[in-house]
């Protein structure tokens, strides 16, 4: 439990605003998260609107405070790089980096750090700001347009790696088949339902189980917002650390998904060509320091 007194506010102001001042390492959504949750009272009053105006002397107090997210790097780190060749650039995203400048303008993101680096980009796939792992930045020329059908047609093959709890309703392995569409009550997640919305289709096998954890390869068929994450989280598998679908508080420093390996059709006169990210440390014990 975090208490603490209201002080030095020039006027009254919204509570999830004051919070996200205060503790700039919960991160927007985590902020969100607690106070829907009624996490946080406010002179011994649970509040649950993120538009609660506060006070100077008011008493405020935080239950079950998130883990921190993972911090941005200020500039392109040379061993994110993957391969480079005259039609693209392939890196190794780090967690905690956005892939792209938000509408607001603000934050370190792979593209602008990636582009300073190499000259001009197109970035032509999204992470997950909390999700590592491979990513595809092409420069102007026909590149563009030949993925851009090879994507369309599911011509490109992506393979991640998500570290679960055990244990839960998984198979072995298996295709998860549902439809997705925004949450009603929530902007920032997707939720299962039984019509409407969009297919989303991943196949998906568990490599290994130890410790109460299993490591799950997956393969989405379709790109839909956070399809993994809210595929494993229907079945009763969250992705560790995630503060979006997973329980909370979360459980994990980072959300425990990687994309691994991204997998592109032969091009005229040329073989298909493989990028493959390698596992950051600590994620799983004997695959840290393989790519395979």
């Amino acid at each position: 439990m975090i208490h603490f007194t209201v002080a030095g506010l020039d006027r009254p102001t919204r509570l999830d605003r004051l919070l996200r001042t205060q503790f700039p390492q919960w991160g927007r959504q985590a902020v969100q998260r607690l106070i829907a949750g009624r996490k946080v009272t406010v002179n011994r009053r649970a509040v649950w609107l993120a538009s609660w105006e506060v006070h100077n002397g008011d008493q405020v107090a935080v239950a079950d405070a998130p883990a921190p997210k993972p911090a941005a790097p200020a500039r392109f780190d040379e061993r994110w790089l993957i391969a480079e060749t005259p039609e693209l650039v392939a890196v190794n995203k780090p967690a905690g980096l956005l892939a792209e400048p938000t509408r607001w303008g603000q934050g370190a993101n792979l593209l602008d750090l990636a582009t300073a680096r190499f000259g001009r980009l197109i970035l032509f796939h999204r992470l997950d700001r909390d999700t590592s792992g491979v990513v595809l930045l092409t420069r102007p020329g026909p590149i563009n347009q030949w993925l851009d059908q090879a994507f369309k047609q599911h011509m490109v093959v992506k393979e991640y790696l998500a570290v679960v709890q055990a244990p839960n309703s998984l198979a072995p392995a298996g295709v998860i088949d549902l439809r997705l569409a925004p949450d009603p009550r929530r902007r920032d997640r997707m939720v299962v339902v039984a019509r409407g919305g969009q297919r989303a289709v991943t196949r998906y096998a568990i490599e290994e189980q130890r410790d109460g954890r299993q490591l799950v390869r997956l393969w989405p068929k379709t790109g839909r917002t956070h399809q993994l994450r809210v595929h494993l989280a229907h079945l009763g598998a969250p992705i560790l650390g995630d503060r979006l679908y997973g329980p909370q508080p979360a459980t994990g420093a980072r959300l425990m998904l990687h994309a691994y390996r991204i997998t592109l059709p032969a091009m005229t006169g040329e073989d298909e060509r493989t990028f493959v990210a390698p596992l950051p440390a600590n994620f799983w014990p004997h695959l840290a320091s393989e790519a395979r």
